[in-house]
């Protein structure tokens, strides 16, 4: 790799960690197929769903998390991006982490944890140091997210292997602060981005999407009394009831962005279908605590299929075109990848009526980022597009 090309790619952190997200999206669900099927064993230190479900939550997201927020920042805080060493760096724990998953044995184990919190730490410490430098309170919550995921793994890698009922709990905790990272970052990117197209493309419809307000406030309390249920009280009649109430709050204030004035654009009918997928899962969650079980895997991959991997694949393939310079119009590959993600999601939620199901779910999912990498990959290793 050329010095040339290196500086291109560690020039912003979206262009290695999305690179790496994809890859890595493809590589696991592959992995756990094929360990689903019998065809490859993982180690047994741990619960096969356990390792899946962290890998998947701090590992992939992580990954996306990482990539969105890094580039972000420097937009939120008119500083130069964050690139070279430290982003190399970064990348470098993050690969050492996902490769230290699957290695036998206690000195594995102890090199995933501490690659994991030392990802983690470092990311938070980056992020801490962009917003602090510049005092933008607005994204004081971003770093109280940050600073929550560090902790979580750090109690996850403390309890590894002994306590299942910790570990857990730690994964439930993981998937509601990556779903918390979702709603706030989501609330301001969906509903300004729609309204930026509608402004351009369909200027005759005159129309102002909701600013956050007392409303979306609401939803956020909702939200949170609900994941503070889940995570803490998961059977209780209580949690499910919020389940339900925080369901019908996510689903009004997806309402108020009105993703249907905009679905002529692909890039932007793939966040409100993303999303919609969070008030879906709540509705799952709730109505499984409250007596029918058989939908709880339902409600979990609602939120994590759903919701996070096509958030992650739909702003991933805007973000890549915004920040190199071209012009925010999906690729007619993309519009099928992302029509794959969502049948995908629903395949994997009727994965009870037979194993066919999770097997598509599993093929859907990786032709969705399959298709990403081959359209993105030249994108994102090449300069910014003169204008």
């Amino acid at each position: 790799m050329t010095n040339a090309l290196l500086k291109t790619l560690f020039s912003y952190a979206f262009r290695p960690f999305f690179l790496l997200t994809a890859g890595y999206a493809v590589l696991m669900i592959a992995g756990w197929g094929l360990h689903q099927g019998g065809v490859l064993a993982w180690s047994d230190s741990l619960p096969a769903h356990v390792r899946h479900g962290h890998e998947m939550l701090f590992g992939y997201a992580g990954g996306a998390i990482a990539g969105f927020l890094l580039t972000a920042v420097a937009t939120w805080t008119n500083r130069p991006a964050i690139s070279g060493p430290a982003l190399i760096g970064l990348c470098v724990i993050w690969i050492i982490a996902r490769l230290a998953a699957f290695i036998p044995h206690d000195s594995g184990l102890v090199l995933w944890g501490v690659a994991s919190i030392v990802f983690w730490a470092g990311l938070s410490a980056l992020m801490t140091r962009e917003v602090i430098a510049v005092h933008n309170t607005r994204n004081y919550k971003v770093l109280a997210l940050l600073l929550a995921i560090m902790a979580t793994e750090a109690e996850f890698f403390g309890s590894v292997p002994d306590d299942l009922a910790l570990l857990e709990t730690c994964l439930r905790t993981g998937l509601f602060l990556v779903i918390g990272m979702i709603s706030l970052i989501g609330g301001r990117i969906i509903p300004a981005f729609t309204q930026n197209w509608l402004k351009l493309n369909r200027p005759q419809i005159a129309t102002q999407l909701p600013a956050f307000g007392r409303f979306d406030l609401a939803s956020v309390v909702i939200t949170t009394a609900f994941a503070v249920g889940f995570i803490v009280w998961p059977t209780f009649r209580l949690t499910g009831w919020l389940g339900i109430l925080a369901a019908g709050a996510q689903c009004l204030r997806l309402a108020r962005w009105r993703g249907w004035l905009a679905w002529q654009e692909p890039l932007l009918w793939v966040l409100h279908v993303g999303y919609a997928w969070i008030p879906i899962g709540f509705g799952l969650l709730g109505v499984s605590i409250l007596g029918t079980p058989s939908l709880f895997d339902a409600g979990i991959h609602a939120l994590t299929y759903g919701a996070i991997g096509t958030l992650i694949l739909g702003v991933a393939a805007r973000v890549a075109l915004g920040h190199t310079g071209r012009a925010l119009q999906a690729f007619a590959s993309m519009k099928i990848a992302f029509g794959l993600m969502t049948l995908g999601t629903l395949l994997r939620l009727l994965a009870p009526l037979g194993n066919g199901f999770i097997t598509a779910s599993i093929l859907t999912w990786m032709g969705s980022y399959l298709i990403f990498l081959v359209q993105y990959t030249p994108i994102l290793l090449a300069p910014r597009v003169r204008s």
